[in-house]
């Protein structure tokens, strides 16, 4: 029979065995929670895609021509503040920009015109020329803000 001595001995032999082995956790050894991560602030403009160019939106010669009408392009057309409005026909990307072939309507009856959209500068300082068509003398737009 064990006495009391060799009983105590025996629970903390057992109790030492049934710890090997674990890990022991403190207050300080607890992880951190991991911050969500923040998502990125959406594009002022979406991104171009096939069916979404990125010459499409409202464009200006100035910000304040962006409150006085502009020029809204869209897919397959684009019209200039009651002047000018054109029904895309062919629209050809090109390493600057796109080609278009379109029949517009400016103060007379319809007729085919082609003209070009040129893009420069990034982000707020995005520029796109437009040559040719209905305008005659290249005209650079900025994008105006959503």
């Amino acid at each position: 029979m064990l006495d009391h001595s060799g009983f105590i001995a025996l629970v903390l032999g057992a109790t030492f065995l049934a710890g090997c082995g674990q890990e022991t956790r403190t207050a300080s050894a607890t992880p951190a929670p991991v911050p969500a991560p923040v998502p990125a602030p959406a594009p002022a403009v979406a991104p171009p895609t096939a069916t979404r160019p990125d010459y499409v939106g409202h464009w200006a010669v100035s910000l304040a021509g962006c409150q006085a009408g502009g020029w809204d392009f869209r897919r397959d057309s684009v019209g200039t503040a009651g002047e000018v409005s054109c029904a895309f026909k062919k629209v050809t990307p090109t390493t600057e920009g796109y080609a278009i072939d379109a029949e517009c309507t400016a103060q007379a009856p319809p007729e085919l015109k082609s003209f070009t959209l040129v893009f420069s500068g990034v982000g707020p300082a995005e520029t796109m020329t437009v040559a040719g068509g209905p305008w005659g003398s290249p005209v650079a737009l900025i994008r105006c803000p959503p």
